[in-house]
């Protein structure tokens, strides 16, 4: 046996060894409680409430401001 063949099936033995070990590890990765998908849509929804509790906000103090008589004194 040439040296070349005996490093040859080391290599392989080698990339074969971490194509193992790989999709092990993969199958140990813990799993979030929730999906990325999910928080992004709890984040959007939080933000929408907050945005319409702002804009109510606002339109209640504008409408008061606009019932307010100003003095221009």
């Amino acid at each position: 046996m040439n040296i070349n063949t005996i490093f040859l099936f080391l290599l392989v033995i080698a990339a074969y060894l971490n194509l193992y070990l790989t999709f092990t590890k993969k199958k140990k990765k813990t799993k979030l409680p929730i999906s990325s998908k999910e928080w992004r849509e709890k984040v959007e929804d939080e933000n929408f409430k907050s945005w319409i509790s702002n804009r109510k906000r606002l339109k209640e103090k504008r409408k008061e401001n606009i019932d307010k008589p100003q003095d221009y004194s």
